[in-house]
């Protein structure tokens, strides 16, 4: 990530600490720090996109892991809802009202 003070692509993720950096993460902030020039800076994770913070290759490599993340969702909800439908489908022959056998 390209540091705004400096410019430098040289800021990595910090690790969170303290009460403003709670603070920040209400707002979904996330803490930084320039290891050029040692500052602590936050960048919302929409600000993913914004070519002034990321290099190409890193919005290139968000972008590919926000599309592989969406693919392991629609999967999983698929596996969930055939599972809700087979669970229906139980339920509704264990409950549904027998038919007396005719008798003749």
């Amino acid at each position: 990530m390209t540091c705004p003070y400096c410019e430098e692509n040289r800021a990595h993720r910090s690790h969170r600490k303290g009460l403003n950096d709670r603070m920040h993460l209400l707002f979904k902030q996330i803490p930084y720090r320039c290891k050029n020039c040692s500052r602590r800076l936050y960048a919302y994770r929409a600000g993913e996109d914004s070519p002034r913070m990321r290099t190409h290759e890193e919005r290139k490599i968000m972008e590919l892991r926000r599309r592989l993340r969406w693919k392991r969702t629609k999967r999983e909800l698929v596996i969930y809802g055939f599972g809700a439908l087979c669970f229906a489908v139980v339920i509704y022959f264990l409950i549904r009202p027998s038919t007396p056998a005719s008798g003749g």
